[in-house]
């Protein structure tokens, strides 16, 4: 990185939820130690199974985390966008990736090696706190996935995903929440284990429901509600 990168880099840096607690001065080290990557749409970041020794930041675009099977298909888990890390597992217990990362359109990360990775958690207790904390948290979010898939219909796995990702990164407006990076349709059909013929006639039934106010390439606005489970 030249200097103007380090510049920028520390900016963004500063606006991550992961280091908010560091001054100008940690942030600075930060980005003097990390490696900034830039991969394309569609390029496999991580393999499941491989070895983990690196730590991965967004700073741009978004990722996917997939469960990819032997007959090309896939699982996606979540989808990850500007502000979000992966890879923390494999660090803490030396035990291979639990799943892939592939680009879902072209994506900037920050990335730490296994021993940088250690020296931000052992040095900063608040980052480790947060790290634990996410930990946490998609744990229970999986928790939810296997319920979704063992209760609920295809209509209402879709709807939950949706609420999930207004909850995670949706931006309140007037018409309701609009979802930032919203899956494509094939995306969708592999959160929820459905086909995308599937999804697409669902999305129309969700929009004649008025549960969705529009739903049109990566922008979709989702009605505002709570979040909460949908029966089937």
């Amino acid at each position: 990185m030249n200097k103007a990168d380090d510049i920028q880099l520390n900016g963004w840096l500063k606006d991550v939820p992961l280091f908010s607690n560091m001054n100008d001065d940690q942030l600075a080290v930060l980005a003097q130690t990390g490696v900034i990557k830039r991969f394309a749409k569609g390029q496999l970041i991580v393999h499941q199974s491989s070895p983990g020794n690196t730590f991965y930041i967004v700073i741009s675009g978004h990722v996917k985390v997939a469960l990819l099977h032997d007959d090309g298909k896939e699982i996606v888990l979540s989808l990850l966008s500007e502000g979000n890390f992966f890879g923390e597992l494999s660090l803490l217990d030396n035990d291979p990736r639990s799943a892939s990362v592939i680009a879902a359109e072209d994506a900037t990360l920050f990335i730490l090696t296994r021993k940088q990775f250690y020296q931000l958690i052992t040095s900063n207790h608040g980052i480790l706190e947060k790290v634990i904390k996410e930990i946490c948290t998609r744990l229970r979010r999986a928790d939810e996935k296997i319920n979704s898939l063992a209760f609920l219909d295809v209509y209402g796995r879709t709807l939950m995903a949706l609420q999930q990702l207004a909850h995670d990164q949706g931006i309140k407006t007037r018409n309701g929440i609009e979802i930032v990076n919203a899956p494509t349709h094939q995306e969708l059909s592999c959160m929820v284990g459905a086909s995308r013929e599937a999804i697409t006639r669902i999305i129309k039934l969700l929009l004649e429901n008025k549960n969705l106010v529009s739903y049109k390439r990566r922008k979709v606005v989702l009605r505002e509600y709570p979040l909460h489970p949908v029966n089937s």
